[in-house]
């Protein structure tokens, strides 16, 4: 008989035998949490020998407990990207572990097998690779976070991180917007008449600071993923939604149950449209020139993406911990750290 051929995208029809160690319900937890994530960062959260980890990621893939993809590329594929969408998982990790099973895990799972992501991303379908893409810049949020609060020695811990269905449907109402034009410009207006706005942030998470006194420790963040895909005017009504919500209205905690908001952080794709989106936060309908806008904080991702000095790693695997530097700017270029008390900006940068 002959040798059965194995490909990297397809699944072996035989798969060897042997139990479900610890390893593995190890790396089923990690992608429940995170819902997408590549192996470069699977190997580090689980922990141990990084080769013995990837063996037991394609075993785990062969035996149809969790699924894969790659973006294509021209010479070769990108690294495997771990996702569940199967049941049986779950049914491990409740057995093995105790696991409670929430309505919401199965609904991911449901979407993710109908979604096929294995296909999509085969077959190069544009719409859900650019989902998939962005789904990944959460994921690397989330592991920056995880792994800097494992090592940080400025006393922060990762309390707690939502994501998906968790924040979805939130709206607030604001005044509807009518706009003329006058001369060279177009003046701005807010009618009567109301609309509503959603609030879905990318990313919900809490950091406990235990430096500081204990009434004062956890701070509330919200997090947006923006590949620069998203028009003006959308990227508009998605600030000015954060804006009444948090700022004009204080309907945060009614919402999402956390309370203060230290800051959105909006992570985007380089310093054009970071300095675009600065623009807009002091738009009129935003929180306007007037006004210190402290509540909207911004990076750039090759700040994670760009390999550090001497190393051939991306930042967010080499040093994650620099989520928690002073990496983020207000409009006014002041920059911040996650772990800065109010009012307690690091010096501006130098404006190009």
């Amino acid at each position: 008989m002959a040798r059965q051929k194995f490909s990297k995208f397809i699944r072996p029809e035989v798969t060897g035998g042997g139990p479900i160690t610890d390893r593995d319900l190890d790396i089923v937890e990690a992608i429940l949490r995170y819902r997408f994530a590549p192996a470069s960062q699977l190997v580090r959260l689980v922990g141990g020998n990084e080769d013995v980890t990837q063996r037991r990621l394609r075993r785990l893939w062969e035996k149809g407990l969790i699924n894969r993809w790659a973006f294509p590329g021209i010479r070769t594929h990108s690294e495997f990207h771990y996702y569940l969408d199967s049941r049986e998982p779950l049914n491990l990790l409740a057995e093995r572990r105790g696991l409670e099973i929430h309505p919401q895990m199965q609904e991911e799972i449901k979407s993710n097998r109908e979604k096929d992501y294995a296909q999509a991303a085969f077959r190069g379908q544009h719409m859900q690779l650019g989902f998939l893409a962005h789904c990944l810049m959460i994921s690397r949020m989330h592991f920056m976070l995880e792994m800097a609060c494992r090592t940080s020695g400025a006393g922060a811990r990762l309390e707690a991180w939502c994501q998906g269905g968790q924040l979805a449907g939130r709206k607030v109402e604001v005044p509807k917007v009518k706009s003329s034009r006058g001369g060279t410009g177009y003046f701005w207006e807010e009618a009567s008449e109301t609309e509503r706005l959603p609030v879905e942030p990318d990313g919900m998470f809490t950091l406990r600071l235990t430096d500081r006194p204990a009434g004062g420790q956890l701070v509330h963040f919200f997090y947006e993923a923006d590949r620069g895909t998203m028009v003006m005017t959308d990227m508009l009504k998605k600030l000015r939604g954060y804006y009444h919500l948090i700022k004009k209205q204080q309907k945060h905690k009614e919402a999402f149950g956390i309370h203060p908001i230290r800051a959105v952080l909006v992570e985007t794709t380089d310093e054009a449209r970071g300095k675009r989106l600065m623009e807009l936060v002091n738009h009129p309908l935003v929180c306007g020139p007037a006004k210190r806008a402290g509540l909207f904080w911004f990076t750039i991702t090759p700040q994670f993406t760009d390999p550090t000095a001497g190393s051939t790693l991306p930042g967010h695997l080499d040093h994650p911990e620099i989520i928690l530097d002073s990496i983020w700017a207000l409009p006014d270029l002041t920059m911040h750290a996650l772990s800065d008390a109010e009012n307690s900006p690091q010096p501006a940068v130098a404006k190009a």
